[in-house]
């Protein structure tokens, strides 16, 4: 071979042709398998992102539903919702000093001549201390009283309960002058002056929404020395709503008076608007207060406005001598001319000799 260097030349470029074109295959051979395994992993984590984000959107409620209220069970059909405005916080109940662990139940009784609270005791599963204490009763008690009862065993009284609904009180003394909570409590501030300067206590029907709309002034009556009776939370029509709406008002009244004042109730009760039917009565009695009605009601809040010269009238000349004494009157705290006409009220009765006090004195 003349050119021996040139073959081996050309035989090094085959070879390196050659070379190259081997790794292009292995490169192509290769590649589907690295890019699987490259992109595997990602996919799958996409996928699964994908799939939780879509589970937690599931669960995640929305904002309607977030905030929307546990549906309340709804009352008898024959029932119509009042809705109650009142939701305070709540307590513990802390049972009064007139009360017990074992008392059962209550019931209402009037009492018949000649009886004793020894004897009403025995027969309704009682305790005469305990009756004399719920019921605020200074000595013995007399004919036609109306009374609750707090039973320790009931299961061993031989007397029933009566459906019981104060219009007037027995004692011969006094009249019992019982102010309800208005929608305003302005003219409440002149009417407790008034009381004080004469040193005259009565007795108020208070809502639980008027309580804790004014602590001030529900302290205040307190601190005076008067009664507070339950008038409810919200003020409802009682015979439109259940037996366990009817609870809800009552506790839930007693339960905003102690918490603004420290005090229960006294065991008298007002139906709002003096509506009651023998349901209702029997309710507010299980619950252990005594349902109270009026002998006169002043009209200070029904139709048009009253001057304070129409109410002082109607408050002081309306009932004869032989049916005032033992009257329960009603007027309200949040009636302007109520508050007008009370120091000349007050100090007409006081001209008359009448005793202007409380519930409990007169009943």
């Amino acid at each position: 071979m003349k050119y021996p260097w040139l073959f081996l030349l050309l035989v090094g470029c085959m070879l390196l042709v050659l070379y190259a074109a081997a790794q292009r295959v292995i490169q192509v051979i290769d590649s589907p398998t690295q890019t699987q395994t490259m992109e595997q992993p990602a996919t799958t984590q996409t996928v699964a992102v994908t799939q939780q984000t879509a589970t937690a959107g599931d669960q995640r409620p929305s904002a309607t539903a977030a905030f929307s209220p546990t549906a309340a069970i709804p009352p008898p059909a024959s029932a119509t919702v009042v809705p109650t405005t009142f939701s305070p916080t709540p307590i513990q109940r802390t049972p009064t000093p007139t009360e017990s662990a074992a008392v059962q139940s209550y019931i209402a009784y009037r009492v018949k001549e000649g009886e004793t609270l020894a004897d009403i005791a025995a027969r309704s599963g009682s305790d005469a201390a305990l009756i004399r204490t719920y019921n605020r009763i200074d000595g013995e008690v007399h004919a036609q009283q109306p009374l609750i009862i707090p039973q320790i065993n009931p299961a061993g009284a031989s007397i029933a309960s009566q459906s019981i609904i104060v219009q007037r009180g027995s004692s011969q003394e006094a009249i019992s002058l019982t102010l309800d909570a208005g929608a305003s409590a302005a003219p409440t501030t002149a009417m407790l002056d008034a009381l004080a300067a004469r040193n005259v206590h009565i007795t108020f029907f208070l809502s639980g929404d008027w309580i804790v709309k004014n602590p001030d002034l529900t302290r205040r009556i307190v601190a005076d020395g008067h009664e507070i009776g339950n008038h409810s939370v919200s003020h409802p029509d009682f015979r439109l709503i259940s037996d366990e709406q009817i609870g809800a008002e009552l506790d839930g009244m007693a339960d905003a008076l102690y918490a603004v004042a420290g005090v229960r109730p006294a065991p008298y009760m007002r139906p709002p608007f003096g509506s009651y039917d023998e349901r209702v009565l029997k309710v507010i009695i299980a619950h252990g207060y005594l349902p109270i009605f009026w002998t006169l009601d002043s009209l200070d809040s029904f139709g048009e406005v009253k001057s304070a010269d129409y109410l002082f009238d109607r408050l002081t000349n309306t009932l004869s001598a032989d049916k005032r004494t033992g009257a329960i009157l009603l007027a309200h705290c949040g009636n302007q001319t109520t508050a007008d006409a009370l120091p000349r009220i007050l100090d007409r009765f006081a001209q008359l000799g009448v005793t202007v006090t409380t519930l409990s004195k007169v009943l």
